[in-house]
Formats: structure tokens, C-alpha cells, sequence
């Protein structure tokens, strides 16, 4: 029954590419704005939508994505590529204080967010 289960794993040929976004200085909240709108789509259709996005955080991912697209094509991977998932997750939450009332501390916390990307190839160029 496994070798039934390893064959058909050895047949699918699903070729994945991963790129990581780790600790960068915005809130996953706003990040995860910017990653709803290019998940699942192909990987011309999203830098489109990034580059004529308003939000902030829409340039890093766009350079992630670039670096995703240009390591599938360094691995030899030649077909159309769209974006199979895109998670954004929380980082290292940096602490600072600041002069509350009366000069005593409090406490400001400075998120930070991982962020996974990966490719997945869904055309051969024939």
C-alpha cells in the first residue's frame, strides 16, 4: 500500500519555489492587506497589481517576488509561474518605552512580520 503512495508522490511533478521576507518592520495586519490581493494569481498579473498599488508595503513584496521568479528561472524552471501561497505571519515584537504622564514608562511594542512566498509552475513552454 506505501509503494502505491511513493508512486504516485514520484509522479506529480509539482515544482515549487519558496522565498522568505523575515522580520521586517510593518504589522502583519497591514502586510497581510497587501498579500490577500496577489494570492493565487499569475506571477506577471501580480507585479502589476504591486506596482500600482498606494500601500507602503507593496514594494518589499514586490522585490520578493522578483527574487521568488528569478530563482525558479536560475533552478530551470521555464513555465508560467503563478503564486500558490503567500503566508504572513508575526515576527519578533520589539519593546521601547516612552514618557507617559508624570515621566514614568510606557511601554510601545513594535511589530514585525515573516512572510513565505511560493511559486508554483501551472505551464511548459512547448
Amino acid at each position: 500500500m506505501n509503494d502505491a503512495k511513493d508512486s504516485k508522490n514520484k509522479d506529480s511533478k509539482d515544482k515549487i519555489i519558496t522565498a522568505r521576507l523575515m522580520g521586517v518592520r510593518t504589522a502583519p495586519r497591514k502586510v497581510s492587506l497587501v498579500a490577500d490581493s496577489i494570492r493565487g494569481i499569475e506571477t506577471g498579473e501580480a507585479e502589476r497589481r504591486l506596482n500600482f498599488m498606494v500601500k507602503r508595503f507593496s514594494v518589499p513584496i514586490l522585490k520578493l517576488l522578483k527574487s521568488a521568479v528569478s530563482s525558479a528561472r536560475s533552478k530551470g524552471i521555464g513555465g508560467q509561474l503563478k503564486i500558490s501561497e503567500i503566508q504572513v505571519g508575526k515576527g519578533q515584537t520589539l519593546k521601547r518605552f516612552r514618557a507617559g504622564s508624570r515621566g514614568s514608562p510606557r511601554s510601545i511594542l513594535k511589530y514585525t512580520s515573516n512572510i513565505k512566498l511560493s511559486l508554483k509552475e501551472y505551464g511548459t513552454k512547448d
